[in-house]
């Protein structure tokens, strides 16, 4: 074995600094003792060249590839024979390193060690890596010369630890330290440890991330200890290093004790940390949880941890660039973009940890339902529920349960969930499925205040969420409607009018779902048909009224389908629909107008729409009292509304005091005959006139047909083509 000097960690550390400094005075041309005439082989008597060409290597020099003629495996063999055989053992050994480092004195020669061997044609179809190592890379994987070349490699990178990137894009000391990564085997790792931390501790702050990144790859097992003390202690003096030294703890393998202090170091830095490193510091955090603690950590996580300190900022501040910026876009955009990414990778964190660890999900529920007080609550909550929701199946029927206490309780009330939508809408569109699903199950239940939650998050994901997951919104409104239950009837009713009134345009997309509803009208009542109608009502007449002609379509032929049935039921279901749509198609015109020119009437084309449906149901249920009742009352509600044009208006008065004149005004000169239970002249007062002229109101004898018909009486065929009047008792 090569003797080495073992120096104690403080001189070491001082050796490398003075190293360090006298080399970032040089230029690194100076360093260069030789030139090399390009692409050409290198030849000399050299016991390092020598030997290597007879192990399979080839060194070329310029920025040509050293070659290699034999498999990998097979030239570490060789060389390590030939070393190990020689008549000079150990002494070999010596020279042979003594050798490299006058090799890689000249820069492109130490560059060509450093990067892969250029392997030879027929060298290609050998079974072994389709990749070719570098040399030192092959050197190192020798157990006689590793320690050697590894003294070797960092007694070199001061040389470049404080120089800029090369011209052809290298940086050194990052190409040396990858030749560390992945050795099959350390020879000596305490050695290699003390070396790095001390490197670490001189260099700049852009390579300490990087040779700090790359512990876990170089060290084995039994240095996790060892490094973790070390950086933990790196960890209290140097706050710029947080976010690679709790990367690299996270990869170790560390005693317990020592992850809980560093836990409850970085616990009480939470809410000075930036957006940036808060998914290194959350995956840290939650990888550093046992059973033992985990409520008491997610607890006290959940209380520190306030997304809204970190997200809200973020957002706004590249919302006011966009507007003070105008000009440069691009860069306020690229901010935007960074915050979102930043936000996507913290909740990719949670979701892995509450994915793959049940003792976390539990624990974070746990936390949540812990929780009494309604403004000790944030929106983080929800979102964790959601979350949890999505991605853990086990523990679904746990999270619906603590959400309805919390739904009973009043701790999640509309506000809360508004915000929750406003402020994490990326995060929970893509696990818009996952929310529909939920918001189904709570629309099943029987509590009115769990019902209204439901039907809430039905809203607020139309609001937030894209084209696809409005369209899966509208489905599952429609699936509620058909279901027949009344309650989830209702529900899913008024929040599809609530979309229909919050995005009309949106709605008018998905309006052919809501035209399947048509189908389903026999297990509705009266009331939802109603309303029914008027969302069909908008979506056909309310504004645009070209891009929804399918629908106008759909609903007349529907409405003279129900009208011209004998059915009492689907008779009384056109009425409804009909008078709905009216009123929709008049109000339309007088609303519009009003933001301009006042109340105007409507155009011809409306009008005669108008007319010419209410004439139909008129006609329709002329010969039904209970039909024409209904009509009635429903055009009367409809002009008690006030939305109605002056010409529609003027319409139905003068219809209207036609049919009732028809129907209950007569002349007094004409005495009606009969056999009624009053003289004639005590049904019209004739006693107290001295004139036969005037009118009356003919109640009585349509009140006696009425009873005499309910008796079982029959009427004539006279009274049968006269048109029927309903009295009501």
């Amino acid at each position: 074995m090569v003797s080495k000097k073992r120096l104690s960690k403080l001189e070491d550390k001082e050796s490398l600094t003075e190293d360090t400094s006298k080399a970032s005075k040089q230029p690194l041309s100076k360093k260069t003792k030789k030139s090399h005439v390009h692409d050409e082989v290198e030849e000399n008597d050299s016991v390092f060249i020598n030997l290597l060409k007879s192990s399979g290597v080839i060194l070329k020099t310029g920025e040509s590839q050293n070659q290699l003629t034999v498999d990998q495996i097979v030239f570490q063999k060789k060389l390590f024979q030939t070393l190990r055989k020689h008549p000079s053992y150990p002494k070999i050994l010596e020279d042979f390193v003594s050798g490299l480092e006058s090799y890689i004195e000249d820069q492109d020669s130490f560059r060509n060690c450093l990067l892969s061997c250029e392997r030879l044609q027929d060298e290609e179809a050998s079974m072994g890596a389709s990749y070719s190592k570098s040399l030192i890379k092959l050197l190192l994987g020798i157990d006689i010369l590793q320690p050697a070349i590894i003294k070797v490699l960092f007694e070199k990178l001061p040389e470049f630890i404080f120089e800029n990137v090369n011209g052809d894009g290298l940086n050194v000391p990052r190409l040396i330290i990858s030749q560390l990564k992945w050795l099959d085997r350390i020879v000596d790792g305490k050695d290699l440890t003390t070396k790095i931390m001390q490197l670490i501790s001189v260099a700049p702050l852009s390579l300490q991330h990087d040779f700090i990144t790359s512990l876990p790859e170089i060290l084995g097992d039994s240095q996790h200890a060892d490094v973790g003390k070390e950086l933990s202690d790196l960890f209290m003096e140097n706050t710029s290093l947080t976010v690679p030294i709790l990367d690299v703890l996270t990869s170790l393998q560390l005693d317990p004790k020592l992850v809980s202090q560093v836990r409850q170091l970085v616990m009480g830095k939470l809410l000075s940390v930036s957006l940036d490193d808060l998914p290194v510091i959350i995956k840290f955090i939650l990888h550093s949880v046992t059973a033992t603690d985990a409520v008491e950590v997610i607890s006290e996580l959940r209380e520190k941890l306030d997304l809204q300190h970190f997200i809200l900022p973020s957002l706004f501040q590249a919302s006011q660039s966009k507007l003070k910026n105008k000009g440069r876009q691009s860069s306020s955009g690229n901010q935007e973009t960074s915050s979102q990414d930043c936000v996507t990778l913290f909740f990719d964190v949670i979701k892995s940890a509450v994915k793959y660890e049940k003792i976390i999900s539990e624990a974070w529920i746990k936390a949540i339902e812990n929780t009494s007080s309604e403004s000790e609550h944030k929106t983080f909550d929800l979102v964790i529920l959601f979350i949890i929701y999505s991605t853990n199946t086990q523990t679904k029927k746990y999270v619906e349960r603590v959400l309805r206490n919390k739904v009973r309780s009043g701790c999640f009330e509309e506000q809360l969930l508004q915000s929750t939508f406003c402020i994490h809408f990326l995060v929970l569109k893509d696990i818009c499925p996952s929310i529909l699903s939920l918001a189904q199950s709570l629309l099943h239940s029987l509590d009115e205040s769990i019902i209204l939650f439901g039907s809430l998050l039905y809203k607020h994901a139309f609001k937030f969420f894209d084209t696809y997951c409005q369209q899966e919104v509208v489905g599952a409104l429609v699936t509620h409607i058909c279901s027949g239950n009344e309650a989830e009837v209702d529900t899913a009713l008024d929040a599809l009018l609530d979309l229909v009134v919050l995005n009309l345009s949106a709605m008018r997309l998905h309006a052919v779902f809501v035209k399947g509803i048509l189908d389903y009208l026999d297990n509705m009542s009266p009331r939802q048909i109603r309303k029914l109608f008027y969302i069909l009502s908008m979506l056909a007449f309310s504004k645009q009224h070209e891009a929804s002609s399918h629908i106008q379509d759909d609903l007349h032929l529907v409405i003279r389908k129900q009208l011209s049935s004998t059915i009492v039921r689907y008779k009384l279901i056109g009425i409804i629909g009909a008078v709905t749509m009216a009123g929709m198609i008049a109000a339309d015109r007088s609303r519009s107008s009003s933001l301009t020119q006042g109340r105007t009437d409507m155009s011809n084309e409306q009008y005669t729409q108008v007319t010419s449906l209410l004439q139909l149901v008129h006609s329709c249920s002329k010969q039904s009292p209970q039909a024409s009742a209904l009509y009635y009352d429903e055009f009367a509600t409809l002009i008690q509304t006030g939305n109605l044009a002056p010409k529609a208006l003027e319409w139905a008065g003068q219809t209207i005091f036609n049919d009732f004149q028809d129907a209950f005004v007569v002349d007094l000169c004409a005495f009606p005959e009969g056999d009624y239970p009053f003289p004639v002249k005590a049904l019209y007062g004739l006693e107290e006139y001295s004139s036969l002229d005037g009118i009356a109101i003919n109640l009585l004898p349509l009140l006696h047909s009425q009873d005499f018909a309910e008796d079982g009486g029959r009427t004539t065929s006279q009274e049968s083509d006269q048109k029927l009047s309903y009295i009501p008792h």
